[in-house]
């Protein structure tokens, strides 16, 4: 089979939103089917799609917004809004997509461009929050590209409540997948044995609007936490608010308490110094952070988002505040620290319960999810008439 993947990132060259699509795309390469790609173009291909290249995947890069040159600018407005992804089906012939969909709120036109070449598809959703509406003009054009979809995918129930609720859609066929994580299967990181300071690590880009580092900055600056042998690092690229982070640590006098540490390629590192994870994101779809530190055996303390309480059991292999709020993120941090001495046996819960209740193999789970969507639909139906057809009439 051929299978066309279309990533709706935007902001950014890569994100935990690119994991599952692109390691299923190896998967199904590996497996003997044929993979195509439309990216966001950059100045550079990012690394992480160069083992998809090296095994014979096709990349096609999508320009951004064009601006400059009044003859172009006429040209857009007189094609049609599906003409150069009609382009790309008629070159590529998939004979399925996959649109992997980084935030609920991206739009969804490659949807429509697969319907009118009469290409099946599907849609994978890797967050959405509870926090932003579709726009009334756009609501109509969303719900008509998931009930379209052959197959949606979500990482997370309460994602998908979310997006029923937003647009009025019945999304009760879903199918919840699983992430995959980048720790190995088997991991297990050596306990850090000092505890003077106790370290916690927040591992996610600093990004307050979803990953909500601004509100773990607030409880650390109570007086309780100052005084108390409490080390908070975070580990994660920037997202937007790395200079707002920076002037807040400044500003509640956090320097001796809260470091920052930057990317970090190798993950078990990470766990390897510190004794648990704390996530205090507004939104989630089903955190990498989260299920790798659990892989590692190390205690979460989490907020009611994504896939929290369906993987961890409440005071029992992690924590979980309601939402992200000081009042909550501050509960749910004392009660962690109140049993810090029973840390590792509480990470030692998450890595059992981790590995019973989520897939070890989830790329090729997902792979093998794509391939069983496109068996109703065969080739012929997509045929190179048809696609031209509808370029023409674009």
């Amino acid at each position: 089979m051929r299978i066309a993947f279309y990533s709706t990132l935007q902001g950014m060259s890569w994100g935990g939103s690119e994991e599952l699509w692109s390691a299923a795309a190896e998967a199904l390469l590996r497996d003997g089917h044929q993979a195509c790609l439309q990216f966001r173009q950059r100045r550079y291909v990012p690394q992480q799609l160069r083992p998809l290249l090296d095994m014979g995947a096709e990349v096609t890069p999508r320009r951004g917004p064009f601006f400059g040159g009044r003859i172009r600018k006429l040209l857009r407005k007189m094609r049609s809004p599906n003409y150069n992804l009609l382009k790309w089906f008629r070159a590529a012939q998939p004979d399925f997509v996959l649109i992997s969909v980084s935030y609920h709120m991206d739009d969804l036109q490659v949807a429509h461009a697969c319907k009118e070449a009469g290409i099946p598809y599907g849609i994978l959703v890797q967050a959405a929050s509870p926090y932003q509406w579709t726009d009334p003009w756009n609501a109509e054009s969303q719900r008509t590209a998931y009930a379209n979809a052959a197959r949606c995918y979500f990482v997370s129930a309460q994602n998908r409540d979310i997006l029923e609720a937003n647009l009025g859609v019945d999304l009760s066929d879903a199918e919840i997948v699983d992430n995959p994580f980048n720790v190995s299967v088997d991991a297990a990181p050596a306990w850090p044995v000092a505890t003077n300071p106790w370290k916690l690590a927040c591992v996610a880009r600093v990004h307050f609007q979803s990953k909500a580092q601004d509100v773990l900055l607030q409880v650390m600056r109570q007086s309780k936490w100052r005084q108390r042998p409490l080390e908070l690092t975070l580990h994660g690229s920037d997202g937007g608010s790395l200079k707002q982070f920076k002037s807040l640590v400044k500003l509640y006098d956090l320097q001796k308490t809260v470091k920052l540490g930057g990317f970090v390629d190798n993950i078990e590192t990470v766990w390897a110094r510190n004794h648990g994870l704390i996530l205090p994101s507004r939104y989630e779809g089903n955190p990498l952070a989260m299920i790798e530190a659990m892989m590692c055996g190390r205690m979460p303390i989490v907020t009611n988002v994504g896939r929290a309480a369906e993987l961890i059991d409440d005071n029992h292999s992690g924590f979980i505040a309601a939402a992200a709020t000081v009042e909550l993120v501050d509960d749910a941090l004392e009660r962690a620290w109140q049993r810090r001495h029973e840390w590792q046996e509480i990470g030692a819960n998450a890595a059992k319960a981790v590995r019973k209740r989520h897939s070890l193999s989830p790329a090729q789970d997902f792979a093998n999810a794509i391939v069983a969507a496109t068996q109703p639909r065969r080739r012929e139906a997509v045929s190179p008439v048809r696609i031209a057809g509808a370029i023409n009439a674009a």
